[in-house]
C-alpha cells in the first residue's frame, strides 16, 4: 500500500473532498498536479470523469456551480450555475428561487443531477454536437421535493464490462475505446424521511423526466416479495416507522449497481487473455442504501414493463457493517474491465459487498456476501520514532475510510491488479492500494520448532504467550526443556522465553486483570470492604503448571505463576534495541500447590479461580508488607472439594473480562467440569470466603470442555463427540430440583471438542465505546428497532461461542431467543421432510446423541450447516420447504428448546437465551398474528443468521 500523507483540514471531518488537486503518477510515483479549471477556493461536492462524444472531461461540482475541464489541457471548457439561466431550455420554472448546491452525482455518459437548498432537484445533461469545438451543459428539468435532499446516485444499470461510473482510469489511451451508458433512474434520499425515491430519467416522453417511478419505504415491511407498485408507501407512513431511531435511520448514501457474480471468479483466471472468462456470471440490478448508524439495506430492482416508469423491488436485506455512517462506491474486482462489479462500503469497518452463486453449471443461488477489508498502516522507515500511538500501534489498527474511489493504473499496480485498485482516504492520509483475493480466512504459519501445548493472547502486553514442550532425554531424568515463549502479536518476533523447572510442564494459561489487594495482615473487615475505586487493577498472565514425575500417575505438585508483560514505551512495536529493553517479561509471584493446576478462570473482584487436582481454589494477589512493590499470591479460604479430577473451570468473566472488576455481584457463580462427573455449579461467598456447590449434573459425562453461557445456562462437550446443554433452575419448588442441573440440549457434533471461548469470527467494530448491543452479562445481542416489529421473523441472538476440535475444525455456537429457535427448528424439520440429503444419509440420525448404550434424538440444537444449505436450493424446492413450514405452523410459537410452548411460558428462561430471558418477548407478541411465511421471509432470516458467525 502506497501512502500519501495529507495535512488535516482545519474544518474537521467533512464528507466532501476539500482538496481540488489531482494525484498523477509519473513513472509509478505520485505528484500533485494543480488543475487550473477547478475552483480551488470552494469545497468540492463531487468530482469524476466524463466521456461525451470525442471529449474526455473532468467534472467538478461546488456549491455555486458545475465545471467541466478538458483532461488534456486542464482548462475550463464549460460551466453551469444555479443562479444563471443562460443555458436553460425549459423556462417554466425559471421564476422559482434558486439556491446553493448541497448534493451532486454524475456518470460517464454526461448525466448530472444536483440538489439545491430547499429540496430542489435539477437534471443537467452534457452535450456535444458534430463538429462542436466544446461541450455544453444543458438544464433538462427541475423539480422540488417536499424535504431537503440528503443523497443522490446516478450510476447506470448495465453489464460490468462498461466500467464503474466514476473510476479514475489513466490507462484509457492505450486500451480499447470505452463505452458509456445512460442511467434510466436516479435514486434520491431525503432528510427526515425513512424512504428512497427512484425518479425516471429515460423514456421518449420528455415530460416524464424526474417523475417518481418508485417510492421505497426502508422499513422491514417492504421489499419482501411485493412487486409492482409505482408508489408503494406514502411519505407519512415512512415517518411513522422512523420510531426512536430518528435521523440515524435516514439514507446517507445510495448506490444503483448491477452486481455480477464474476466478481468472485475473476481471480482464478490464469489465461493471459484477460477478456476470457470460464463461466457466465449472474447479473442483478440492485439498490444499496447506507444508513447513518452503519446499517446497509439492499433491494433487487426489476423493470416490470416496457415503460421506463414501471419498476418494482424485492428481496430486501439488512446488515450492520459498523457504527458510523457509510458511503457506497461501486468498483470492479479483478484484473480486467470484464470482471464483476462489487461495492465498497466505507466507515469504521470498510466492507466489500459482492455477489456469489448463480453461475452456469452451479446449483447455488445468487446471494450477497460481505467481506471486511483490513486497511492497516505499514511501518515506514522514515517515520518518527518518537510518535506515540496511545498504546495501539497503527500496524494492527483498522483504518476508518471517509471517502474512496476506484483507481486504475498499470504503472502503479501492474496490469494484473489494475481492476481491483482503490483510492481511499481517512482524516489525514490518502492511500492507493489493491484488494487481495476475496477469502473467508487468512492463515499464516510460524514454525516454533517445539510442540505447543497452551496459548493465550495478552492484549495489554501485545504478545502471544505459548507454552511449549521440548524433547525428552534418555533416562527421563533430565529437564524436558519445557518453556513458555512470548511473541509479538504483530510481527511474531520472539521477545522472551521463560524456562520451566525440571519435570515441570504447562497445563493452563490465561490473560487476566487482577486486583492488588491490601496485605493479608490487615483486618479482615478492611480487606472485604474495599470498593472497586480503591483497588488497583493490573493486567497479568497467569500460568498453571504441574510436575510430571515418572513415578506418579497424577501430579502431586504444581505452581500458579503470575507474569507481568510490559508493552514498551508509547506502545511502540518497532524492534530496536532500546525498545526491546523496555518490553520485558517478569515473574511477579507464584503459589506452590499440592497438585496439577488443570484450569484457571478469571473471577469477580479481580480474583482467579484455579482447579488443583480435585479442589477448586480462589486466589488473590496481595501487596507485600515486608518488601514494598513486591506482590504475593495467596489462596483464600479452604476451597471446594468433591470432584474426582477438576479439569475445567469457567465463569462469565471468562468471556467478558470487564466483569472481573465487579466485586459486588449478588451471585458470584462458576462451573467446574469433572473428568467423569460432568458439570457442577459452585458459588463463592465473599463474606465467609467459602466456595459451595449449588447444583450438579448427575449424568456421567467425561467432559472435554465446558463454557458458561449465562448464569443459568451451561454448555459442555464429552468424549463421545457430543455436545450437551445444562440449565440451572433456582426457582424450583423442591430442593431436589434446585440441586440438579437439567439437561435441555443434546447434539452429536462428530468431532471431539477441546476448546471453547466466547466470541465470534466476525471482525468487531472500531467503535471506541465498545460493542453495540452488548448485554449486561457480556453476551452480544442483536439490536431491534421499533420499525422492525412488522417483520414476520426477527432473529435474536444471545451468547456467541467459538469452539475448536482435535480434527482442526473451528466452529461457532449461537444462543437463540425462543422465537428464533422455534422458527429455525421448524425450518430444519421442513428441510428434513422435503430435501433429499447427500447419499440418502439421514441428518437426524447422524446428529442423534449416542453414548455407549444410550441413543436418542438431538434436541435443543439447530444444525446451522444444514439450515444454511437452504440458500443453495432451487426456487421450487424453497417453495416446497416454506409450504411445509406454513402447514406445520409451529414456527410462530416460542420454544424453550425442550418442545413447542405457548406464550404463557414467556417467564421461563429459554435455552441458551440471554440472562434476562427477554430477547424473544417482542417476537411472541407480534408473530402470533403474522401471516403465512414467504420464501423471501425465510431467505432473509437464513442470510441474517449466516452473517452472525
Amino acid at each position: 500500500v502506497k501512502d500519501v500523507e495529507m495535512e488535516d483540514d482545519e474544518a474537521g471531518g467533512k464528507s466532501e473532498m476539500d482538496d481540488d488537486d489531482e494525484e498523477e503518477e509519473e513513472g509509478g510515483a505520485l505528484a500533485e498536479v494543480t488543475i487550473p479549471g477547478f475552483n480551488s477556493s470552494k469545497s468540492t461536492l463531487f468530482a469524476g470523469n466524463m466521456l461525451v462524444a470525442k471529449f474526455d472531461l473532468l467534472l467538478q461540482v461546488v456549491e455555486d456551480g458545475v465545471r467541466l475541464v478538458d483532461s488534456d489541457t486542464l482548462a475550463l471548457v464549460a460551466q453551469w450555475s444555479p443562479f444563471s439561466t443562460s443555458n436553460d431550455e425549459d423556462s417554466d420554472d425559471d421564476e422559482q428561487p434558486m439556491g446553493f448546491i448541497t448534493v451532486a452525482s454524475a456518470n460517464h455518459s454526461g448525466q448530472i443531477v444536483v440538489a439545491l437548498r430547499g429540496g430542489a432537484l435539477v437534471y443537467l445533461l452534457v452535450e456535444a454536437g458534430e463538429g462542436a469545438s466544446s461541450p455544453i451543459i444543458r438544464r433538462v428539468k427541475r423539480v422540488t421535493l417536499d424535504r431537503e435532499i440528503s443523497c443522490i446516485d446516478l450510476n447506470p444499470f448495465g453489464p460490468s464490462s462498461e466500467g464503474s461510473s466514476n473510476a479514475m482510469d489513466v490507462d484509457y489511451a492505450s486500451s480499447s475505446p470505452r463505452r458509456t451508458r445512460k442511467s434510466q433512474l436516479v435514486a434520491v434520499g431525503l432528510w427526515d424521511d425513512f424512504s428512497v425515491r427512484l425518479l425516471n430519467l429515460g423514456g421518449d416522453d420528455p415530460s416524464s423526466v424526474l417523475d417518481q417511478a418508485l417510492h421505497i419505504n426502508l422499513g422491514r415491511g417492504n421489499g419482501n416479495g411485493d412487486e409492482g407498485s409505482s408508489s408503494q408507501l406514502a411519505a407519512n407512513d415512512a415517518d411513522e416507522q422512523m420510531g426512536e431511531s430518528g435521523q440515524h435511520m435516514m439514507a446517507r448514501s445510495l448506490c444503483l449497481v448491477t452486481m455480477d457474480s464474476q466478481a468472485t471468479n475473476s481471480n482464478s483466471i490464469t489465461n493471459k487473455n484477460m477478456s476470457c472468462t470460464t463461466s457466465v456470471g449472474n447479473n442483478l440490478d440492485m439498490l444499496l442504501v447506507g444508513l447513518g448508524d452503519g446499517k446497509l439495506i439492499s433491494f433487487v430492482v426489476k423493470q416490470t414493463g416496457p415503460s421506463s416508469s414501471n419498476w418494482s423491488i424485492h428481496s430486501r436485506k439488512e446488515v450492520s457493517l459498523g457504527t458510523q455512517g457509510i458511503h457506497l462506491i461501486p468498483f470492479q474486482h479483478g484484473p480486467s474491465q470484464s470482471s464483476g462489479s462489487c461495492v465498497l462500503a466505507t466507515g469504521d469497518r470498510p466492507t466489500v459487498v459482492y455477489l456469489t452463486g448463480g453461475n452456469s453449471g452451479s446449483n447455488s443461488n445468487p446471494k450477497l456476501n460481505y467481506s471486511t477489508i483490513s486497511l492497516t498502516v505499514e511501518d515506514d522507515d522514515d517515520d518518527d520514532d518518537d510518535e506515540g500511538q496511545g498504546g495501539h500501534h497503527a500496524s494492527h489498527k483498522n483504518i476508518s475510510v471517509n471517502v474512496a474511489s476506484p483507481f486504475r493504473s498499470s504503472l502503479l499496480f501492474g496490469a494484473q491488479q489494475v481492476g481491483s485498485s482503490l483510492c481511499v482516504a481517512d482524516d489525514n492520509t490518502l492511500r492507493l492500494g489493491v484488494i487481495d483475493a476475496i477469502q473467508k480466512l487468512h492463515v499464516t504459519s510460524y514454525k516454533l520448532g517445539m510442540t505447543p501445548r497452551r496459548i493465550c493472547h495478552h492484549e495489554a502486553g501485545r504478545v502471544y504467550c505459548v507454552g511449549c514442550i521440548g524433547g525428552v532425554d534418555v533416562g527421563m531424568e533430565a529437564n524436558q526443556n519445557n518453556c513458555v515463549r512470548f511473541f509479538d502479536d504483530s510481527t511474531f518476533e520472539e521477545l522472551n522465553c521463560v524456562n520451566l523447572e525440571p519435570f515441570e510442564m504447562i497445563l493452563s494459561i490465561e490473560s487476566v486483570s487482577l486486583s492488588i489487594n491490601s496485605p493479608p495482615t490487615q483486618s479482615k473487615s478492611n480487606s472485604n470492604d474495599n470498593t472497586a475505586s480503591s483497588v488497583e487493577y493490573k493486567p497479568f498472565i497467569v500460568m498453571g503448571t504441574a510436575y510430571a514425575y515418572p513415578d506418579e500417575d497424577e501430579p502431586s505438585q504444581g505452581r500458579v505463576i503470575v507474569v507481568e508483560c510490559n508493552s514498551g514505551a508509547n506502545g511502540n512495536l518497532k524492534s530496536d534495541t532500546e525498545d526491546q529493553m523496555l518490553r520485558h517479561v517478569q515473574q511477579v509471584a507464584d503459589l506452590p500447590l499440592m497438585g496439577g493446576i488443570y484450569s484457571i478462570a478469571p473471577f469477580y473482584g479481580g480474583n482467579i479461580l484455579v482447579t488443583c487436582g480435585s479442589k477448586t481454589i480462589l486466589c488473590q494477589l496481595f501487596a507485600s508488607v515486608v518488601t514494598p512493590g513486591e506482590l504475593l499470591l495467596n489462596y483464600v479460604g479452604s476451597g471446594h472439594h468433591g470432584h474426582l479430577i477438576s479439569l475445567y473451570i469457567k465463569s462469565l468473566v471468562s468471556s467478558d473480562k470487564s466483569l472481573s472488576k465487579r466485586s459486588t455481584e449478588k451471585k458470584q457463580l462458576a462451573i467446574v467440569g469433572d473428568l467423569m462427573r460432568s458439570i457442577a455449579l459452585v458459588e463463592y461467598y465473599p463474606k465467609h470466603q467459602v466456595i459451595e456447590e449449588l447444583a450438579r449434573d448427575f449424568n456421567s459425562n467425561f467432559c472435554t470442555e465446558i463454557a458458561m453461557l449465562t448464569n443459568n445456562i451451561y454448555l459442555g462437550s464429552e468424549n463421545y463427540n457430543n455436545l450437551f446443554v445444562l440449565q440451572y433452575n433456582p426457582n424450583a419448588t423442591t430442593e431436589q430440583a434446585r440441586v440438579r442441573l437439567d439437561t435441555v440440549g443434546h447434539y452429536h457434533l462428530g468431532e471431539m471438542t477441546n476448546k471453547m471461548v466466547g466470541g465470534s469470527l466476525i471482525m468487531p467494530s472500531n467503535n471506541p465505546a465498545g460493542t453495540v448491543g452488548a448485554a449486561a452479562n457480556g453476551k452480544v445481542a442483536s439490536e431491534k428497532a421499533s420499525y422492525e416489529t412488522n417483520r414476520k421473523v426477527n432473529i435474536t441472538v444471545g451468547s456467541q461461542t467459538l469452539y475448536g476440535t482435535v480434527d482442526g475444525t473451528i466452529g461457532s455456537i449461537l444462543g437463540l431467543g425462543g422465537k428464533s429457535f422455534a422458527f429455525l427448528n421448524s425450518l430444519q424439520k421442513a428441510m428434513d421432510a422435503i430435501v433429499r440429503p447427500v447419499g440418502d444419509l439421514s441428518r437426524a440420525q447422524y446428529r442423534a446423541w449416542e453414548q455407549e448404550q444410550k441413543k436418542h434424538a438431538s434436541c435443543g440444537f439447530v444444525d446451522g450447516d444444514w439450515i444454511e444449505t437452504f440458500l443453495d436450493l432451487s426456487r421450487p424446492t424453497m417453495e416446497r420447504v416454506v409450504k411445509e413450514m406454513n402447514l406445520d405452523t409451529r414456527w410462530r410459537i416460542r420454544d424453550d428448546g425442550k418442545g413447542f410452548r405457548a406464550a404463557r411460558d414467556d417467564d421461563r428462561q429459554n435455552l441458551m437465551d440471554t440472562e434476562d430471558g427477554g430477547m424473544g418477548s417482542t417476537d411472541v407478541r407480534t408473530s402470533l398474528h403474522a401471516s403465512a411465511l414467504t420464501v423471501e421471509d425465510v431467505l432473509g432470516a437464513v442470510e441474517e443468521i449466516s452473517m452472525l458467525h
